[in-house]
């Protein structure tokens, strides 16, 4: 360590001739004692390789070694004091992805209604193209399917009255057709089919066989 102290009208030289060792020892063992007004002091520290004590004053024009580290709670000049080293902020985490909500699962369509008369099970209706694919996907349900319409248009019918007799004689089933198809399921055997749009009745003698299903269309005249 050089210092070089001048006070105006002495040209005082001090510490030129002290070795590198016995200063550095000095400004360890006693800090460097305050400035007085009116005096102008130059510091240049240089100390191989090692730092300044704890809480060391560094007087004004004080000139620090590159790469020279100053421990905390060193008071610069103007006062100012080196903070002690905080721990590094933990880095924030990144908030977890929200896990994917699963795609609604449509509510599968409610078949027709089956109603029974005499213990004979049956459907009616075909009333647009709801009705139409919901009754296409029980037909397979049913043995004896009937159709209903206007003969050369081929406009539906609906309120078309259905009677099937047991070919012995006793009537099995009367119900109001809703739409233009009507579905029945019988036991296998033969029957008398009697169908009545608007007091116009057909009558048709039908044979339900042991599997498979039969299939039958009646017209009448607009």
């Amino acid at each position: 360590m050089t210092r070089i102290d001048k006070t105006p009208g002495f040209g005082l030289l001090l510490a030129l001739t002290l070795p590198m060792g016995v200063a550095q020892a000095q400004y360890e063992s006693a800090p460097p004692a305050p400035v007085e007004q009116g005096l102008r002091t130059e510091w240049a520290i240089a100390p191989a390789g090692g730092q300044p004590p704890a809480a060391v004053q560094l007087p004004q024009g004080t000139v620090l070694q590159e790469g020279m580290l100053l421990p905390p709670g060193t008071v610069l000049p103007g006062g100012a004091i080196l903070p002690a080293e905080s721990a590094a902020p933990a880095q924030a985490q990144p908030a977890p992805m929200p896990a994917p909500v699963p795609a609604p699962v449509p509510a599968p369509t409610p078949a027709p209604a089956t109603d029974v008369a005499s213990g004979v099970p049956y459907i009616s209706g075909g009333i647009g193209v709801s009705e139409r694919t919901e009754m296409q996907e029980v037909k397979s349900r049913f043995n004896l399917r009937l159709l209903f319409a206007v003969a050369g248009s081929g406009s539906y019918l609906a309120d078309v009255r259905v009677r099937i007799d047991d070919a012995a004689g006793p009537t099995l089933l009367e119900a109001v057709s809703q739409g233009p198809w009507f579905y029945a399921s019988l036991a296998p055997g033969r029957y008398v089919l009697r169908v009545d749009n608007a007091g116009q009745v057909q009558t048709r003698d039908i044979a339900i066989p042991a599997t498979g299903a039969v299939e039958q269309s009646f017209y009448w005249n607009d």
